[in-house]
């Protein structure tokens, strides 16, 4: 039979999933208690889920899903969806991943790949190959008219489906026009220095910060941390790429090659608002609460050990603002995430009291 949107609920676990039925795979013979045919056995792969945790219970509980076939079911089942039934179910879930809105770009969306070319209008077809190609149909088992968006990590977006698959690559039609999306402002671009740090720490930090919104990352060489492997570059580029799937960000942060601190300098003296974290310094709350952001910023944080005097000293010298972050000692990846999650959250309140 076609592909169509299911619903599937195990009672006991109470767990209902939203996904799409591949069809009949097999049939028994067997009559059923009422004369009819038996069951049928369908393959059910998941594309979404709820924005919110919706208990069994509380489907039950609402009255307009009254009559819904898979709430009376005793054992595993798979039902059909009416549009009605699935509206109901998607506002007590708060929306699903499988329904994309490029307009806020924290919210879930379609099985998301990168392709530097996109199709520019409805229609349009491009082929996608290489590890993005891999990851569609090997690892996440995408095939013929699955849908799907492309970004390219500049802030274009395009919904579209699966044309054809081959040994190559596939080729991926548009369904509507290419969508382009600005930037975020305040843009936050992160200094640090975690050249030295090892058992996967620098790769937490640079995919934290991918996470919450950074603009760019520029390893810092300090004299405490002086030099960053070209291995490890070339390993954080590809982890940015995933991370920037996963949360749904339409702009790749960008990775820059690392630089010693005098090359930093020019950046400190251009933005309006560099800060410097370094032990025992004024809080950075009282830091924000008498700073405007009217531009984008900069954070600079040390290495492991902390920065010597001098270079807090000539980063003050070229206008940085050095800014407490509390009475414990913090590692270089605590300290960035502690800061740009702080940043970020008080760039999103002083945007938004601006536009009231």
């Amino acid at each position: 039979g076609q592909a169509q949107t299911v619903l599937a609920s195990e009672i006991r676990a109470g767990r209902v999933v939203l996904g799409r039925a591949g069809g009949i795979r097999r049939r028994r013979r067997q009559v059923g208690r009422h004369g009819d045919g038996g069951d049928g056995a369908v393959d059910v792969r998941a594309v979404g889920e709820m924005r919110r945790h919706v208990e069994l219970a509380e489907l039950k509980g609402d009255g307009t899903l009254k009559g819904f076939a898979l709430l009376r079911q005793p054992r595993l089942s798979v039902v059909p969806v009416a549009a009605d039934v699935w509206e109901r179910i998607c506002e007590l879930g708060g929306g699903s991943s499988s329904s994309s809105d490029c307009s806020n770009q924290s919210r879930g969306g379609l099985p998301r790949f990168f392709s530097d070319v996109l199709p520019p209008s409805k229609g349009g077809v491009v082929r996608v190959q290489g590890d993005e190609f891999w990851h569609m149909t090997k690892v996440l088992r995408l095939s013929t008219n699955d849908r799907v968006e492309l970004f390219n990590g500049k802030g274009g977006l395009v919904s579209g489906n699966i044309q054809s698959v081959d040994r190559a690559g596939l080729e991926f039609v548009a369904l509507e026009d290419l969508k382009l999306v600005p930037p975020q402002r305040p843009q936050w671009h992160v200094f640090a220095a975690f050249g030295t740090l090892k058992g996967g720490r620098a790769d937490w930090l640079v995919e934290k910060c991918t996470e919450l919104g950074a603009s760019s990352v520029t390893p810092l060489l300090t004299e405490r941390s002086p030099s960053v492997s070209e291995n490890r570059i070339y390993r954080l580029q590809r982890l940015i790429l995933a991370a920037s799937k996963q949360c749904q960000r339409l702009h790749e942060m960008l990775l820059n090659t690392p630089r010693k601190i005098n090359d930093v300098l020019p950046c400190v003296r251009k933005s309006k608002l560099s800060l410097l974290a370094v032990a025992e310094a004024p809080s950075l709350m009282s830091a924000l609460t008498s700073s405007t952001m009217d531009s984008d910023g900069i954070m600079i944080i040390g290495p492991e050990g902390d920065f010597t005097e001098k270079e807090v000293s000539i980063l003050m010298e070229a206008g940085a603002t050095a800014v407490g972050l509390g009475p414990h000692r913090l590692r270089v990846e605590t300290a960035t995430i502690a800061l740009l999650a702080t940043l970020m959250l008080w760039s999103d309140h002083h945007q938004g009291t601006k536009t009231r």
